[in-house]
């Protein structure tokens, strides 16, 4: 079940079981001449998306952009300042539970975005 793909009813009826939500991370960077830019986003939707489906769980949209300045000299890399991945990831997370969410689960597509998400994570603790 995609979050973004439902109406607020349906995502209402879906948190009179459950609290768990799948948060998919990627990023928009080079995977070298022959790999698609948003290689890490597709990867960590696919997979967050085969997870939800198999475990009846609701799946965030994916955080598309991550922490790649790394990668800034390739055209078409995007990245996000830490401090803006963490102020995303956390204005996500505390968003969720006014309606009832209580169980974060990420799928991180990118290694670039670890550390960034760590310090997110001990935040929002």
């Amino acid at each position: 079940m995609q979050l973004h793909l439902q109406t607020w009813p349906a995502i209402e009826a879906y948190l009179r079981d459950k609290r768990t939500v799948i948060l998919p991370i990627g990023s928009t960077e080079q995977h070298g001449p022959n790999g698609l830019i948003g290689t890490d986003a597709i990867t960590a939707a696919a997979i967050a998306r085969g997870v939800g489906e198999a475990t009846g769980t609701l799946v965030a949209p994916v955080i598309s952009v991550g922490m790649a300045q790394h990668h800034l000299d390739f055209a078409g890399s995007i990245t996000l300042k830490p401090t803006t991945l963490i102020a995303v990831v956390r204005d996500t997370v505390v968003s969720l539970p006014r309606h009832g969410i209580t169980r974060f689960f990420f799928v991180n597509g990118h290694g670039g975005n670890i550390a960034t998400l760590n310090a997110a994570f001990s935040e929002i603790y």
